[in-house]
């Protein structure tokens, strides 16, 4: 058992308010906090890396229009794969 699933089973037998507890204290970790930092400062570094290497794309009404159209698409067939 990962340490994941461990942690998911021993919140199952916690009631509510100790599982919200325990999140607060997760999230309020240093723990947690640096490795949020650490996922932001890689997330930072790829799109400076990808901004100096010309690999951005620039939206205009058009090509937004057509992106907001193909994830309605792909929402809609989610749903109906859930139903």
């Amino acid at each position: 058992m990962n340490a994941m699933e461990s942690a998911k089973a021993a919140a199952a037998d916690l009631g509510p308010e100790e599982r919200v507890e325990r999140f607060r204290w997760w999230v309020e970790s240093p723990e947690f906090k640096q490795g949020q930092l650490a996922a932001l400062k890689r997330e930072i570094a790829q799109g400076i890396e990808d901004l100096e290497n010309a690999r951005c794309h620039t939206y205009d009404v058009d090509n937004a229009m057509q992106f907001a159209e193909e994830v309605g698409q792909y929402g809609r067939e989610r749903l109906k794969n859930y139903t």
